[in-house]
């Protein structure tokens, strides 16, 4: 038996309140429990596209300022369509659904542009 002393790594999950800076676009934190501090995102308000009432699109701001990869400001978009077998009619109506959701994501990207040079939304 060494009677040199031994050291080990152990990963231990810290809890203790982290104050964090938050961007005047975001929501704040409706769950205080991150968890990690890689977990961690600032999101805006969520936007519905749904031309005619029928949801395209779920949108928003978000930032997670310690995340391990990518920490920049951008536009999260979801896309919320079911899958389905279109007639011509349907086709065409969807089309302009699209258009229309494109030129709401356009607000959406305008705004983000105007966050990224510094301006607030």
């Amino acid at each position: 038996m060494s009677i040199e002393p031994r050291t080990a790594i152990v990963n231990i999950f810290v809890r203790k309140p982290l104050e964090i800076d938050e961007p005047d676009w975001c929501t704040g934190h409706s769950d205080p429990r991150a968890g990690y501090k890689v977990d961690i995102s600032h999101d805006g308000p969520e936007q519905i596209i749904a031309p005619r009432g029928q949801v395209i699109f779920k949108a928003f701001i978000s930032q997670a300022p310690f995340a391990s990869t990518d920490r920049a400001i951008g536009l999260y978009v979801e896309p919320d369509l079911e899958p389905q077998t279109c007639t011509p009619a349907d086709v065409n109506q969807l089309a302009d659904d699209l258009i229309e959701a494109a030129a709401q994501l356009r607000v959406l990207g305008r705004q983000l542009a105007e966050i990224l040079a510094g301006g607030a939304v």
